[in-house]
């Protein structure tokens, strides 16, 4: 990339459309969020249960006949019936070999995450009829309780429950007692919740945040890192997902930090790519850098990440240029 390639055209417009997979997330996890207005101080200390069941859809299958009579319940049409009975007798293709599935139904089909909620529905009728407050999203089920004897008991009969009554099994190593406010064992949906003076907020779990760095990282990297435009435009189509998900915790200060080391590593790109010194002193130059200043940055042997914090480097490649140039801001 050079000079003459940071032009002025205004940015690309936020795209705002969020998937409808990351909104039933979101209000998932804001059932367990909104009761901070109404909950009192013992309840703030609610003890939580998270039973992870181990692919319920792969169970499925096993269960067949009693999840085609939960269908017929509902369903008229024996053809419908007859229809998923033959989906579930279909197997699966390995390596071009078509395989008998013993339990479960087919990976990767469109209806299998379909049909395991329609079965864990009794789960979640059950649990009503009992009172427990409760989140499900998709295999992963979160039970509230206010004390940890509760919680204990909970876990103890939703097992039985679960494995007895659905013949599911679940995961006993995700399956655990915790505060909903241990930073570094609550983690549902990629969120965490927090407590200060103010009240209770959503974050963004710090395994999550790490991931999401780890990929910009790999993104920006001056290796992988050609040509600046393509990565430009990966990093937003990548954020613009990340954010629409995670756009509902509390993260305007960490979000603020991350820009500026993700300008900071951008600028390290271009300044990888315009490779020989001459060429470095060249561009800075006619983005308005005086001539003695660029010669010294340009010649300078220290790395290019120390360079790209350089002020006169930081002023050359602005945010406000690197926006115009394309990047999502």
């Amino acid at each position: 990339m050079n000079a003459e390639n940071i032009d002025t055209n205004g940015c690309s417009q936020r795209d705002n459309a969020e998937h409808e997979g990351y909104a039933k997330a979101h209000r998932s996890f804001n059932s367990i969020w909104k009761e901070r207005n109404s909950a009192q101080p013992e309840l703030l200390e609610k003890i939580l249960y998270k039973d992870n069941l181990n692919r319920a859809f792969m169970r499925v299958k096993a269960n067949k006949g009693a999840l085609l009579n939960l269908l017929r319940r509902n369903v008229k049409d024996e053809r419908v019936i007859q229809w998923i009975k033959r989906y579930l007798k279909s197997g699966v293709m390995e390596n071009g070999v078509v395989m008998e599935t013993e339990e479960g139904s087919p990976q990767g089909g469109n209806i299998s995450p379909l049909l395991a909620n329609i079965y864990l529905n009794e789960f979640d009728q059950e649990y009503e009829r009992r009172g427990v407050k409760f989140i499900r999203y998709a295999d992963d089920i979160v039970l509230l309780a206010k004390s940890d004897r509760a919680a204990k008991r909970l876990l103890e009969t939703s097992t039985k429950y679960l494995e007895g009554t659905l013949k599911l099994k679940v995961n006993q190593k995700k399956s655990r007692v915790v505060s909903v406010f241990a930073i570094r064992n609550f983690k549902y949906l990629g969120f965490a919740l927090e407590k200060n003076e103010k009240g209770i907020y959503i974050r963004v779990h710090e395994k999550s945040w790490k991931k999401m760095k780890s990929k910009l990282k790999e993104l920006s990297s001056r290796r992988s890192c050609q040509s600046i435009r393509p990565a430009l435009e990966k990093i937003k189509v990548f954020m613009r997902g990340w954010l629409n998900y995670y756009g509902v915790a509390d993260m305007k200060n960490r979000i603020d930090v991350l820009n500026s080391w993700l300008y900071h590593r951008i600028r390290m790109c271009i300044w990888k790519q315009w490779k020989l010194p001459r060429t470095k002193m060249r561009n800075l130059i006619k983005l308005g850098v005086a001539e003695h200043y660029a010669a010294t940055i340009a010649y300078s042997r220290k790395k290019y990440w120390y360079i790209s914090n350089n002020k006169a480097v930081i002023w050359a490649l602005s945010k406000e240029r690197l926006i115009n140039s394309g990047f999502y801001d």
